[in-house]
């Protein structure tokens, strides 16, 4: 045991080339390795952004005993330019000198064949390659799957769109919590930096080159053509001029929300676990333990039970509601994000995959 305590971590970073996960790349870099190598010295004006490598600190095993690699998925949605990610990625990690796995995933087939919309089969393809590629090197390196790390460049940006997105969606009070900073063996070391302080980052460590070498741009973050894109650039411009530096604000709100949520969610917890049992395929709760709750719990346990059928299933407040109601309705069947049908057959809340 004691021999298993001194072996390197292995950490798994979702790099697909953009602006924040090149960040992260590099900023873990400089975090394990220190600030030795020549091309991360910062001259003293700079040296505020080594609250960046804290920020790595706060979320990750010390130093010396992080075990890099990186996860690149080509998601082969952008034809060629997809393919420039993917090399480009390979070429990062080969400069830096850190393992770089790359998977290929047909997301258009997979969303053509009902799994979902493009952007949330990406996602949860994105989380599950991320688990089976750190259980793999976690097993190589003899050690315990639970104790590899996988980290994602998501920034404060994203957490405040995501706010605003689930927002107009509809959401409980955990959606409005937002992004977490952990969920499992999951970290996101940089929620609290501004994607612009990455590019200011990136650009500090490597002066001479232009931003179109230092990172990928994916062009549908920018034309508008989903939701987030349009958050992004059209509500978010108008809430700057109304707010200047409200994202910290919010940031901080959100805190809030999160601490809140999480002790409602330490009951329902120990509620789920005394009640619900798996039999084959199906997760099923007993409806008889969710009339005994007011509503709002019963919503809470709901979604929580939903959420052991798939951890990454992006659950809208309407969706539980549906359920909720359909507890008083004999033979109620229905199906929701994630691709999780439900079903209450014999007394059970019965929850499963679709097929």
């Amino acid at each position: 045991m004691a021999q298993q305590t001194m072996r390197k971590i292995p950490v798994l970073l979702m790099v697909s080339g953009g602006s924040d996960s090149t960040a992260l790349l590099e900023l873990a870099v400089r975090y394990v390795r220190g600030t030795g190598t020549v091309m991360f010295k910062l001259d003293e004006a700079q040296q505020a952004k080594d609250r960046l490598v804290r920020m790595l600190a706060r979320s990750l095993v010390p130093a010396q005993r992080c075990d890099l690699h990186v996860l690149h998925v080509n998601h082969q949605l952008r034809g060629m330019d997809a393919d420039d990610d993917e090399e480009f990625v390979i070429s990062q990690c080969r400069n830096l000198g850190v393992p770089c796995e790359v998977r290929r995933v047909d997301i258009a087939a997979l969303a053509a064949k009902g799994r979902g919309g493009i952007e949330a089969v990406a996602r949860e393809e994105r989380y599950r390659l991320a688990g089976e590629v750190l259980d793999g090197i976690c097993d190589s390196a003899g050690v315990d799957r639970s104790l590899g790390l996988v980290c994602t460049a998501h920034t404060l940006d994203d957490r405040v769109e995501t706010f605003y997105m689930r927002s107009l969606v509809g959401t409980g009070p955990g959606g409005l919590g937002s992004i977490p900073r952990r969920r499992g063996r999951l970290r996101r070391p940089l929620l609290d930096a501004t994607r612009e302080e990455l590019r200011e980052y990136l650009r500090s460590c490597h002066p001479t080159e232009p931003d179109y070498a230092l990172w990928r741009e994916d062009a549908t973050n920018d034309d508008g053509s989903n939701f987030r894109s349009r958050i992004r650039h059209e509500l978010m411009p108008v809430l700057r001029d109304l707010r200047p530096g409200f994202e910290a604000s919010l940031a901080r709100t959100m805190d809030l929300i999160a601490s809140e949520d999480a002790e409602v969610s330490r009951a329902v917890e120990a509620n789920v676990r005394k009640n619900l049992v798996r039999a084959g395929g199906e997760f099923r709760f007993p409806t008889s333990a969710l009339a005994e709750l007011p509503r709002p719990y019963a919503r809470r346990v709901i979604r929580r039970v939903l959420l052991e059928v798939n951890p990454d299933a992006r659950l809208e407040s309407a969706q539980i509601e549906r359920v909720v109601r359909g507890l008083a309705t004999p033979r109620f069947s229905t199906e929701v994000s994630g691709g999780i049908r439900i079903r209450i057959a014999d007394g059970f809340l019965c929850c499963s995959r679709a097929q």
